[in-house]
Protein backbone atom coordinates (compact mmCIF):
# COMPACT_ATOMS: atom_id res chain seq x y z
CA UNK A 1 0.00 0.00 0.00
CA UNK A 2 1.46 3.53 -1.02
CA UNK A 3 2.69 5.59 2.17
CA UNK A 4 -0.31 8.39 0.79
CA UNK A 5 -3.26 6.06 1.84
CA UNK A 6 -1.36 4.43 4.78
CA UNK A 7 -1.63 7.68 6.41
CA UNK A 8 -5.30 8.29 5.37
CA UNK A 9 -6.29 5.59 6.89
CA UNK A 10 -4.64 6.65 10.06
CA UNK A 11 -6.13 10.02 10.15
CA UNK A 12 -9.45 8.87 9.26
CA UNK A 13 -10.72 7.75 12.49
CA UNK A 14 -9.69 11.35 13.69
CA UNK A 15 -11.67 12.83 10.99
CA UNK A 16 -14.91 10.58 11.69
CA UNK A 17 -14.66 11.59 14.66
CA UNK A 18 -14.43 15.47 14.26
CA UNK A 19 -17.08 15.50 11.52
CA UNK A 20 -19.50 13.32 14.25
CA UNK A 21 -19.00 16.13 16.94
CA UNK A 22 -20.13 19.25 14.55
CA UNK A 23 -22.72 17.22 13.62
CA UNK A 24 -24.44 16.22 16.71
CA UNK A 25 -23.88 19.57 18.77
CA UNK A 26 -25.11 21.99 15.72
CA UNK A 27 -28.18 24.15 16.50
CA UNK A 28 -29.13 26.47 14.04
CA UNK A 29 -28.69 30.17 15.11
CA UNK A 30 -31.07 31.92 13.52
CA UNK A 31 -34.76 30.77 13.26
CA UNK A 32 -36.36 32.20 10.34
CA UNK A 33 -40.20 32.55 9.86
CA UNK A 34 -42.37 33.06 6.33
CA UNK A 35 -44.58 36.44 6.11
CA UNK A 36 -47.32 33.63 6.69
CA UNK A 37 -45.60 32.00 9.55
CA UNK A 38 -45.59 35.69 10.83
CA UNK A 39 -49.12 36.63 10.26
CA UNK A 40 -50.13 33.15 12.18
CA UNK A 41 -47.73 34.52 15.00
CA UNK A 42 -48.73 37.56 15.07
CA UNK A 43 -52.67 36.87 14.52
CA UNK A 44 -52.77 39.71 11.57
CA UNK A 45 -53.33 39.15 8.09
CA UNK A 46 -50.32 38.34 5.78
CA UNK A 47 -51.12 41.53 3.91
CA UNK A 48 -50.54 43.03 7.11
CA UNK A 49 -46.68 41.53 7.49
CA UNK A 50 -46.05 42.71 3.80
CA UNK A 51 -47.42 46.74 4.89
CA UNK A 52 -45.07 46.52 8.22
CA UNK A 53 -42.40 44.98 5.32
CA UNK A 54 -42.86 48.11 2.89
CA UNK A 55 -42.90 50.64 5.76
CA UNK A 56 -39.87 49.07 7.02
CA UNK A 57 -41.41 49.11 10.73
CA UNK A 58 -40.38 45.54 11.15
CA UNK A 59 -36.86 43.75 11.03
CA UNK A 60 -36.33 41.27 7.81
CA UNK A 61 -33.95 39.68 5.83
CA UNK A 62 -34.32 39.26 2.00
CA UNK A 63 -33.14 35.76 0.85
CA UNK A 64 -32.80 36.10 -2.97
CA UNK A 65 -36.52 37.48 -3.51
CA UNK A 66 -38.20 36.15 -0.94
CA UNK A 67 -38.99 38.20 2.71
CA UNK A 68 -37.55 36.08 5.70
CA UNK A 69 -37.78 36.89 9.86
CA UNK A 70 -35.77 36.25 12.25
CA UNK A 71 -37.87 34.98 15.46
CA UNK A 72 -35.39 36.16 18.31
CA UNK A 73 -36.00 40.14 16.15
CA UNK A 74 -39.71 39.79 15.98
CA UNK A 75 -39.64 39.24 19.80
CA UNK A 76 -37.34 42.13 20.79
CA UNK A 77 -39.69 43.91 17.94
CA UNK A 78 -42.72 43.04 20.51
CA UNK A 79 -41.02 43.69 23.71
CA UNK A 80 -39.90 47.55 22.25
CA UNK A 81 -43.04 48.46 21.01
CA UNK A 82 -44.85 47.53 24.24
CA UNK A 83 -47.17 49.65 25.75
CA UNK A 84 -47.52 49.69 29.78
CA UNK A 85 -50.57 50.21 31.64
CA UNK A 86 -51.30 53.69 33.13
CA UNK A 87 -52.62 53.45 36.32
Amino acid sequence: MPSFFRMVARKQPHIILIINCMTTDYEPSIELLTPKELAIMLKISKAGVYRLVEKRRIPFHKVTRSVRFDKKDILSFLQQNRIDVIC
